[in-house]
């Protein structure tokens, strides 16, 4: 039996549609350095006495400020707004298998502080989760942190992260299934918690910090330990059913493979393109007798070899280093192919530790493309490094924040009634925070 689709309660529609407008308002701002209420009223659509309605709940939310005053059109000066991100804080944590940053940034994501320690290794959950904790209480503890400003800290994770139930359900990287990670860090904190996964995190902070002033259809890979895809269509991130769209990094490439990646599948692009490959790889073949300068760089056991001496003895034209690395850029650069032809993207991120590399990848990847790609649609596409570089993923932990204040995408009436009523209730928030 189909449940019933009650009308929403009038007072119900009028908060949806004071929320609609808050956030539109909010945005206009934001994109403008300075602009004034009749602008707003003029570019939103809505009437003087709303936008003052909404710009005052904004301004005291703190959200919003007044900045002087604009050029007369015949009458009064108008005073100027401008969106008040030098004065709301937020921390960002981008939790990695091999190392933990931690940043204190404004909403304009300019940072105030960072920090960097070693993920504890065994990376067991509570050893992890204290040492988060420890980053954040420092972070807290700093002198520009004004506790009352303080939006909500965002976390980006290596793993599949499952939105409908607000878990990290797989990260090999730390052999974690089904675990919370924001119920602890909010009890923690008392502060409001929003997480997703690396690559799509890298893809929010290029949404409202980077290319995607630019363009509204991009997609991030960031590949590191792991590749993935953060793909954003017409200015919103793409999460799929349950938040794990993207999996770039699992397309099948070599049926000939029996190199594995961390989830056990054998010639897909994370076991042949990813920092881990490109190192695995280097190490047989140095055990092997092949002849290389890593071999003589006071390297005693090719298990100390790191992504770093492997791009350094590439660029000097070690031939060992220099073919694995190619060959790992050759297969990452089909795949992005194949992205190209799929998602027919404005353009292509790219981020992770492969990155570091520069021109021995770009090079690469856009010659691969050019051959691989169909013509008529990559013609236009640039592959771009990632806006931030190495603070790629934080900044996206950042913007977590920033999107969950701009966005309204899941905003719908409280009262009404769906489908999914029959169903066993799950309340699941934008990124994985539950209001």
């Amino acid at each position: 039996m189909k449940a019933i689709r009650k009308k929403p309660r009038p007072d119900c529609r009028h908060q949806y549609i004071s929320d609609v407008n808050r956030i539109n308002i909010l945005r206009l701002i934001r994109r403008h350095s300075k602009i004034s209420r009749p602008e707003l009223s003029e570019q939103s659509g809505l009437s003087s006495p709303s936008v003052s309605r909404v710009v005052q709940i904004l301004i005291e939310g703190g959200l919003v400020k007044e900045a002087g005053t604009g050029e007369s059109r015949g009458g009064k000066k108008p005073k100027l707004l401008e969106f008040a991100g030098a004065d709301n804080i937020i921390i960002g944590i981008d939790l990695g298998a091999s190392e933990i940053h931690g940043v204190l940034s404004n909403l304009n994501a300019e940072i105030i502080e960072e920090i960097k320690e070693p993920t504890p290794q065994p990376a067991g959950f509570d050893a992890v989760m204290r040492t988060i904790d420890r980053m954040i209480d420092s972070l807290l503890n700093h002198p520009d942190c004004r506790r009352d400003r303080i939006m909500g800290i965002g976390m980006a994770v290596e793993g599949l992260i499952n939105r409908s139930l607000n878990i990290v359900e797989y990260a090999p990287a730390f052999n974690w299934t089904n675990v919370d990670i924001r119920g602890p860090v909010t009890r923690h904190t008392g502060l409001p918690v929003i997480f997703d996964n690396t690559a799509r995190a890298m893809a929010i902070g290029e949404l409202w910090y980077g290319v995607g002033q630019r363009h509204d259809h991009f997609i991030c890979v960031h590949a590191g330990s792991g590749i993935g895809a953060g793909i954003i269509t017409d200015g919103n991130p793409l999460y799929g059913t349950t938040g794990k769209a993207g999996e770039f990094g699992h397309f099948y490439f070599n049926p000939d493979s029996q190199i594995r990646c961390r989830y056990g599948n054998a010639g897909c692009l994370e076991a042949l393109s990813s920092s881990n490959a490109i190192i695995h790889a280097v190490q047989r073949r140095l055990k092997s007798g092949t002849g290389s300068l890593l071999a003589r760089n006071s390297v005693e056991n090719p298990s100390d070899i790191t992504l770093k001496m492997v791009i350094d003895a590439a660029k000097k034209g070690d031939s060992l280093a220099w073919n694995v690395f190619d060959h790992a850029a050759e297969y990452l650069g089909i795949g992005i192919a194949g992205l190209i032809n799929l998602f027919n993207p404005d353009a292509i991120v790219i981020g992770g530790d492969l990155a570091r590399a520069g021109d021995i990848l770009f090079d690469r990847l856009k010659k691969t493309i050019n051959a691989r790609a169909l013509k008529i649609i990559a013609r236009d596409v640039p592959i771009l490094p990632a806006t931030f570089k190495e603070r790629a993923v934080v900044t996206g932990s950042v913007a977590l924040i920033l999107g969950e204040i701009l966005e309204f995408h899941d905003l719908e009436c409280p009262c009404r009634e769906s489908e999914a009523a029959t169903r066993e209730p799950v309340q699941p928030g934008r990124n994985g925070y539950v209001r």
